[in-house]
This record gives C-alpha cells, structure tokens and sequence, in this order.
C-alpha cells in the first residue's frame, strides 16, 4: 500500500527575510530559491491512516507495508529477520519453537537474493550504483528517487536502451535539474563520480542519451542560470586553503565570514546588473567563477584595499579553468563594470 500526499499548487509569494528572494516549498522545507536559506519545514497531509495502536487484538496478524521504494529491486512480501540472524523470533520478541525455527529458516534460505532479483538484475545494478553516487555527491532522497523513476519510465517505454550505466548517469543529471534543495550538479562533476567507481561514463554520453531519451520525460525544467551557482562556488572560495593566509597577507582586517557576506552581495550587484541578454548564452557555472573573480576587485576598488582572490586560488576551488575565468572577465565583465 502506498502513502498518497496532497501536494499544494498555489504559488508562494513570501520573501527571504535574508535577501528577500522568493520562496519555494522542497523537500518538506520551505526555502529560499536565490540564497539556500531554510525558512522553516512544511508538512504535508497524508491520506495513508494508521490502525488504532491501542488496539491489542491478537486474532489479527494482518500487517501492511508502506509500499516498494522507488530505487530498490526486491521480490513480493517481506525479508525473514536479518540477513544472517541465526535465531528467529515472533512478533513479541520471543524465541520461535523449535519446529517453527527449522521452517522458517528453510523459508528464508530457499528465498534468497537471487530468487528476489530474478529477471531484474540490470536494474539491481543499476540502482545499486546510483545509491553509491548519492551518496557520493550528497544528493538527497528526492534527486535518488526521481532518477529512479525516470529510469523506469525510459525503460518501461524504450525497446532498446544503449547503455544503462550512462542513462543513469543522465537520470540523476535530470533530476539534479528539477531540483532546488541543493546546489546544482553540472554533468562533469557526474560523470567523474561514476568513473570514480569505475564506470566509463563520460559527459559526451550523458549528453547523447539526454538527446535520445529526453522524449519519454516531461522536461518543464527552466536552464540554469549563475544565481543557481552563486552560493555553492563561493562557499568553496571561502573553504580553499590559503585563503586565511592571503586575508592576512593583504592586511584585510576582515573575517572569513565577513568576507564571504560581501562577496555575495556584491555578486548579486554584479548579475543584477547583467541581464540574461547581455550574458550570451555563456555557460552559467563557469561566469560565476568569473563573476567572483570581479566581485573581488570591485570590492578592493569600493574599500581602497588590495585584491583577495586570484584566478588561481578561485579555478582550484571551484574546478573551473584559469583561461576560461580569464576570457569571460576580459571579454564580457570587464568592459561592462570596470571603467
């Protein structure tokens, strides 16, 4: 039996008391869409009731489960206790008879895993490696499961599936895309995690079977655009491993944190300023770097101090090329803000 939720389909319009961006409603939370912040968590109605628990009949020995769950392969009914437990108990915690032992072990040996996955071995494959790569990216519940269900969706409607691996792999790239809790994925970062496991998944296929098999989702998803980019990168600017020494060395009487807070600001200023036109289609994760970059120097400017960051401490901590910060800072930013 599975659980129903009433979603709600009215638009939020509440502000972010932080950056009084606008606020949507994920993963339970109601969270800023511009900034990250959590403003507080959201219940939802549940149309699944409990039995009374007060209840103690012991006639009825009928029990319901919460349905299967979207990223697993398993067989009908339920596991028999644990995996190697070797002495079996009943619903009260009670060592079973004897006779009762014998059977049930029997029962739980003859049911073993590969009886379970009969048939389904691909896609026990399948999402075994993407519980691995969640876990690995830090992904939550709802990118894992909505892979999962785009996976079975594409499978369900497609005759033939090239590669399985590498429609996972665009799966979870999908799903990243339609999701605002975290920050978002970029196809690169997928594609080395899955060749961290050994899997030889490379940005070029994720892109071919998004080409291919994009016909079968429903793709209402908007592009991502720097402000979606903004906080991750500059968290991992504020995490590199110099910084500290470089606040010291240009006598910033700043903190980290202090920094940080005017770095975001004034990158907001920054794409504020920058409509989307102006933008021409550059790629969005590596003109936030660049963006940073000038962040950097119009602060120094507004403050009469030196420069913190160099193209080279941003392009490690945010794995973007020098070259590439360097071509969007000259040719697009500087022209536009530095006069």
């Amino acid at each position: 039996m599975k659980i129903n939720f009433i979603e709600s389909n009215r638009e939020d319009t509440e502000k972010c008391p932080e950056c009084r961006g606008k606020i949507i409603l994920n993963s339970f939370e109601k969270i800023c869409k511009d900034c990250g912040l959590v403003i507080n968590n959201f219940f939802k109605e549940s149309a699944f009731v409990f039995n009374d628990l007060k209840n103690k009949n012991t006639l009825s020995k009928q029990y319901v489960a919460l349905g299967e769950r979207t990223d697993f392969i398993g067989g009908l009914g339920s596991f028999i206790d644990y995996e190697k437990s070797k002495y079996l108990k009943d619903k009260n915690g009670k060592l079973l008879p004897p006779g009762e032992q014998k059977l049930f072990r029997r029962l739980k040996k003859n049911y073993a895993q590969f009886l379970r996955i009969k048939n389904h071995e691909t896609e026990y494959r399948v999402f075994n490696i993407l519980n691995k790569i969640s876990l690995y990216l830090n992904l939550n519940k709802n990118i894992r499961n909505n892979a999962a269900y785009y996976y079975k969706k594409i499978i369900k409607t497609e005759e033939k599936v090239i590669n399985n691996i590498s429609l996972i792999a665009f799966c979870i790239f999908f799903a990243v895309r339609k999701e605002f809790h975290n920050a978002p994925i970029t196809i690169t970062e997928i594609s080395n995690a899955f060749q961290n496991f050994g899997h030889r998944v490379n940005p070029r296929l994720i892109l071919r079977d998004g080409i291919r098999y994009k016909c079968h989702l429903n793709d209402e998803s908007t592009p991502h655009k720097s402000e979606d980019y903004l906080v991750r990168l500059i968290d991992d600017v504020i995490r590199h491993k110099y910084l500290k020494e470089r606040l010291i060395k240009k006598g910033i009487l700043w903190s980290e944190s202090e920094f940080q807070n005017r770095l975001i600001r004034k990158c907001r200023e920054i794409l504020k300023d920058l409509p989307l036109r102006q933008r021409g289609g550059r790629n969005p994760f590596i003109l936030t770097g660049a963006i940073i970059y000038l962040a950097d120097k119009l602060l120094a400017k507004d403050y009469g101090q030196k420069t913190i960051l160099t193209q080279k401490i941003i392009s490690e901590a945010t794995k973007i090329a020098e070259y590439s910060i360097r071509d969007h800072y000259v040719n697009l930013l500087k022209p536009f803000f530095i006069k």
